[in-house]
């Protein structure tokens, strides 16, 4: 299944995705749609967001199986795709979880790196990032994101994907600049949740792909570009700590909850790594996307001067 979250900013409603019109890129608004609201209704079930049927993701299946409910889809139409997940609980994000991505560091040797990104990072797989003025070294990480489908704590592993409700693809955008904070001269100094954590900071989407239409996430291949320019590409298999040890790991100290979604690091081939280094300045585009999850493309902006009470772009499906 491909569940997806449409609507306003703060007013998104669950959909699942049942034909994308053949879209290669954003979706189509001949995309149909499937609004999961009366969908759970008719079966006794109220619902509110996407992460209330994350639970009980088999019984979502029964009910998009039955043969009227594609008489029920409707057009996609310009209206506004949001996040799958708009609000999560929890955003751990997970660093140097690709060996190249590590610089030279021993890793294999440690517990995987986490950090948190506030629930407000989170954006639209279409909407605009918004550079705000603290940085001037604004980077890209495309990132397989792992959305948790029921409550873990302390999972093991050979158990922790049976926890999963899918995937979706996620841009864990940084200030590299502020995560330096004053240098590398006292082990306090890195900023990481305030590099990462600002608005429009974690873009995710366009839809989430259930697990079980994932047999093989080691499989997938992640993609990045910048203005067409391909930065990034790799394959999950590739990562230092793999989906159930990271959710094992994540679970040994964090519980976690429906709704709560892991980051799972970032292939090499971000801006800081070029030779010059090459950060995302206001006009460009950056498109990601993993085999089967879809693509964004978001426009990179800089925050407006709130003097003049500007707000950034949401836009359904940004190409520029």
């Amino acid at each position: 299944m491909r569940l997806l979250s449409v609507g306003p900013a703060g007013a998104e409603e669950p959909f699942a995705l049942i034909d994308d019109a053949g879209a290669d890129g954003p979706l189509s608004p001949e995309a149909v749609v499937v609004p999961l609201r009366p969908l759970a209704a008719r079966h006794g079930i109220r619902i509110e967001k996407l992460s209330d049927v994350l639970e009980p993701l088999a019984d979502l299946a029964r009910w998009l199986a039955e043969p009227q409910v594609r008489d029920e889809g409707e057009r996609l139409g310009d209206r506004r795709i949001g996040a799958p997940i708009p609000v999560p609980r929890l955003v751990v994000g997970v660093g140097m979880n690709y060996p190249a991505h590590a610089a030279g560091l021993d890793t294999r040797a440690g517990d995987p790196v986490l950090f948190l990104k506030p629930p407000t990072a989170v954006c639209g797989p279409y909407d605009d990032i918004v550079r705000p003025p603290e940085t001037t070294a604004l980077d890209h990480e495309v990132e397989l994101g792992i959305v948790i489908g029921t409550a873990a704590h302390r999972v093991p592993a050979e158990h922790a994907l049976t926890h999963v409700a899918g995937f979706v693809v996620a841009d864990d955008v940084s200030a590299r600049d502020i995560a330096l904070g004053a240098g590398l001269a006292h082990p306090l100094s890195l900023q990481l949740t305030r590099a990462k954590g600002f608005p429009t900071f974690c873009p995710l989407g366009p839809w989430l792909l259930t697990a079980d239409e994932t047999p093989q996430p080691a499989d997938l291949l992640l993609e990045l570009s910048v203005n067409g320019a391909v930065r990034q590409r790799a394959r999950a298999g590739e990562m230092i700590t793999g989906i159930a040890e990271l959710v094992a790991f994540v679970s040994a100290g964090i519980p976690l909850e429906p709704g709560d979604i892991i980051l799972t690091g970032s292939p090499p081939g971000c801006g800081f790594e070029q030779d010059p280094p090459v950060f995302l300045l206001p006009g460009d585009v950056v498109e990601a996307g993993v085999t089967g999850l879809g693509r964004m493309r978001t426009r990179v902006i800089d925050e407006p001067d709130p003097s003049r009470r500007e707000q950034p772009t949401i836009n359904p499906r940004s190409a520029t």
